[in-house]
């Protein structure tokens, strides 16, 4: 994706558009021509009819992996006919900054890692506070591409379904963008921060479970019948550890690396845990003073704890300590 874009055509990586065409079999039904429109081997020859098909195919039936991808701030995005409205309509749904400043101890949008790309609303436990945007596109049917006669009955043409996704790609691009950039850009509210406790949150939370998954044990650097070696318990050690070009650890990386060990690692999580929830607790009567102060948070120790993390993806500046 170059620049901010609100949807693109993931035709990239290789195999997504072989996986689309075969949906596009799997949906074939999305495509029957309708009394009164004009068809060729099965499959309605309407401009707006097929885009809409193709549309639903591409970000419907491929949630995992969908052939049409969008911008993190959009939550859903379909493009119908719907009976109260008099012409095709596509409605997008935006995540959008909160219009006010959150109180302490308020959550709003929190963005999800690179693994699960979006923006998600934080646990219900939590006191949250989501701002959406809806925008309501009409969409111009004489603007689409016409679909050619079916090359074999009753299938859609992936390359004529290429066609009608570029057309609707490009008209919300240039209709949705603008927001995208009012939201994100340098002019955007800076708001107060109140994204830093969930982020934080998450790289603790992330760090415990890779710990727990090593074993969760202590390990030790420790000299025996064979020499030095790290000793990760039950038998299991290793005595050097190749990186590249055949070097091999050395003495001091292995005690910092048993200084850190998975056990160790989940005692520092937990306690930053224990810290980061006096922060964000779910009652009041736990709740920093300087956090309750609507024009304070996050306080000064929350941002000093995430500095710590300041290393991590997803980290911002205006939450220097």
């Amino acid at each position: 994706m170059a620049g901010t874009q609100a949807f693109w055509i993931d035709a990239g990586h290789e195999g997504t558009q072989a996986r689309y065409g075969e949906h596009l079999r799997r949906w074939r039904h999305a495509f029957a021509a309708a009394e009164g429109e004009p068809a060729a081997g099965g499959v309605t020859l309407d401009p707006l009819h097929f885009a809409l098909g193709a549309w639903e195919v591409a970000t419907r039936p491929m949630a995992e992996s969908p052939y049409v991808r969008c911008h993190p701030r959009v939550l859903d995005a379909t493009c119908h006919r719907p009976e109260e409205a008099p012409g095709p309509l596509a409605v997008v749904e935006l995540a959008a900054p909160a219009p006010v400043r959150l109180p302490g101890g308020w959550s709003g949008w929190q963005r999800q890692g690179a693994g699960e790309p979006g923006y998600a609303a934080p646990p219900y436990e939590r006191r949250t506070a989501l701002s959406t945007l809806e925008l309501r596109v009409p969409l111009a049917g004489e603007r689409l591409p016409t679909p050619t006669r079916a090359r074999a009955e009753g299938l859609p043409n992936l390359d004529d379904a290429q066609a009608s996704l570029e057309a609707l790609v490009g008209e919300l691009n240039a209709v949705v963008t603008p927001f995208l950039r009012q939201m994100d850009g340098p002019e955007a509210p800076a708001g107060d921060g109140g994204e830093l406790p969930e982020w934080l949150r998450t790289q603790i939370a992330a760090d415990r479970a890779i710990a727990e998954t090593a074993g969760a044990r202590a390990w030790r650097y420790q000299l025996d019948d064979s020499g030095h070696r790290l000793d990760f318990g039950e038998g299991r050690g290793v005595e050097a550890i190749g990186f590249h070009d055949g070097d091999l650890l050395q003495p001091v990386e292995a005690i910092h690396i048993a200084l850190h060990d998975p056990a160790d690692a989940i005692a520092r999580c937990e306690a930053e845990l224990m810290l980061l929830d006096e922060h964000t607790p779910t009652g009041a009567a736990r709740r920093c003073p300087a956090c309750a102060e609507e024009t304070a948070a996050p306080c000064g120790t929350l941002r000093r704890l995430a500095y710590g993390y300041r290393l991590r993806p997803g980290w911002r500046d205006e939450w220097r300590p």
